[in-house]
């Protein structure tokens, strides 16, 4: 045990010709729990630089209600208090927090506080599968690069350093670096809330701006389209399905997985994206071609009750909805099929399919198709001069 306040102290910097406030930091008296009329608490004495002397230090637990379970709590608090004064932390310097809860506790706080949202349905399944990979990251960032131990040590020098980290040495792209800034608000926002920091470490710190961003998915070849639309009409049919929503209805391997059979209008040639299935949060409509249209019907997918998933096991029709895993293992067997190159995603079809629809499309027509927020997004994928619009419905690309 490292020494307190007594004359072996005194000594120990004496010996050891440690000089100046790191020397007294060392200076402190064993933390004690006090009960009286007042209250419950936890009272030591600690080195105040400003002060240059020592100065006492309480801490209430009147919050925890049981006596038995707050004097357990005191006597698992006053360990780490007794360790933490050792390593040479002060109250009065450190943290504006009267409560030295450990970051990795708070963590686990936040872990059930999403669990719970989870489960009570206000967050979607990606949601929290999204947050949980942040805390797993963040975890790991503390614990191989840098060990704060502490909430008060969640700051903002930390909060950048960790940003750079995620862009810089995991070498990501701005938009998950953006992400994790996201994901960092929320838990500022979080540990603000529960009274374990004083202000969001957050604050002052932007994301790259949109602007920036360049498309890092390759689009594929219109020959390799044809190949891929070939093999899946001889050997998988449901998942040729989800290819040409995905290739010509721009609707995302999420939200396809969100689709109900109710949400296709035949007559309409259309499909409806509800509020609550899209990534924007609006209900919006897209034209369906009739090629889609037509391997729907042949499918049979369309005469079925309106409740059902569209993709659901097999990417059949059923009561529980597929996963974006499926859709990529899938997509995986048609790759090692055909042999071609990784680079080319699953998702690299909407690209393919927005890119060659813009040579037969007025940018605008594709913006609305592809819900895209502004013109500028469409741009993007344009490598060629627009000509007379054509029906979505009478569109045919190369899948």
């Amino acid at each position: 045990m490292c020494p307190s306040t007594t004359s072996e102290t005194k000594k120990l910097v004496s010996n050891t010709g440690t000089t100046g406030a790191i020397a007294r930091l060392k200076w402190f008296d064993v933390p004690v729990y006090k009960e009286n009329r007042s209250g419950s608490y936890i009272e030591f004495y600690a080195y105040n630089p400003a002060a240059d002397a020592l100065r006492r230090k309480r801490i209430k637990i009147n919050r925890i209600k049981s006596k038995v379970e707050r004097r357990k709590y005191a006597k698992e608090f006053i360990k780490r208090l007794t360790t933490q004064l050792c390593n040479g932390w002060s109250p009065f310097i450190s943290s504006e927090q009267a409560d030295m809860e450990y970051m990795s506790d708070a963590l686990d706080q936040y872990e059930q506080h999403c669990d719970k949202m989870l489960s009570n349905g206000y967050y979607r399944k990606e949601t929290y599968s999204g947050y949980k990979s942040n805390i797993r990251v963040l975890r790991e960032y503390i614990s191989k690069h840098n060990n704060i131990a502490y909430v008060y040590q969640f700051d903002k020098k930390f909060c950048s350093s960790f940003l750079d980290y995620i862009f810089i040495e995991r070498n990501n792209c701005a938009q998950t670096r953006n992400n994790y800034l996201n994901f960092l608000r929320v838990l500022s926002g979080f540990f603000l809330e529960k009274g374990k920091i004083a202000s969001k470490p957050t604050d002052g710190i932007r994301p790259i701006s949109k602007r920036l961003y360049k498309k890092v998915r390759k689009s594929i070849p219109s020959e390799l389209v044809k190949k891929i639309g070939a093999w899946l009409y001889e050997h998988d049919r449901y998942f040729l399905l989800a290819c040409y929503i995905l290739y010509y209805c721009y609707i995302r391997p999420i939200e396809m997985t969100r689709l109900k059979i109710g949400d296709f209008s035949v007559k309409n040639g259309t499909i409806t994206i509800d509020a609550s299935k899209s990534k924007n949060k609006k209900e919006q409509v897209v034209g369906v071609p009739d090629k889609v249209m037509r391997l729907a019907i042949e499918l049979g997918v369309l005469s079925k009750q309106s409740d059902l998933y569209l993709f659901s096991d097999g990417l059949m029709p059923g009561r529980t909805p597929t996963s974006t895993k499926v859709m990529r293992d899938h997509w995986g067997k048609v790759r090692q099929a055909l042999r071609f190159d990784k680079k080319y995603q699953f998702y690299s079809l909407k690209d393919t399919g927005v890119t060659e629809m813009l040579d037969y499309m007025p940018s605008k027509t594709v913006r609305d198709q592809a819900r895209h927020s502004s013109l500028a997004i469409t741009d993007l994928y344009a490598h060629g001069e627009i000509i007379t619009p054509r029906k979505i419905r009478k569109y045919e690309g190369s899948l």
